[in-house]
């Protein structure tokens, strides 16, 4: 559970990061984007250090403001860290190939 925590809060943080980079190119302070989203300043602030998760409906309204896709600023995460999710057909067609290959051997065996 620990683990689990410590990445969504590392998840918060980089989102975070690339929520204030994104801001900066776009020449805004921390109070425009608050006003435009009816919250606080120190409420960015909190967003932009990850100390707080920003939830959906909010970032898609951050996304309009600061005219960015929400991929800008959620991120591209690495699939190669064992997180990734199996494709299924990838799978079964692997198996599949397996079976066949060992079929095949299993013939070539008794010529």
């Amino acid at each position: 559970m620990g683990k689990m925590t410590e990445t969504a809060m590392e998840i918060s943080v980089q989102i975070g990061e690339r929520l204030r980079a994104i801001r900066q190119t776009r020449g805004l302070s921390q109070e425009k984007v608050a006003t435009a989203l009816g919250i606080t300043f120190q409420q960015v602030q909190k967003y932009e250090r990850g100390t707080n998760r920003i939830s959906v409906p909010t970032l898609i309204q951050i996304c309009e403001v600061l005219k960015a896709h929400p991929m800008e600023i959620i991120g591209d995460f690495p699939e190669d860290d064992g997180a990734e999710r199996p494709n299924v057909l990838l799978q079964r067609l692997e198996k599949a190939e397996g079976k066949l290959a060992r079929v095949q051997k299993i013939l070539s065996e008794r010529d």
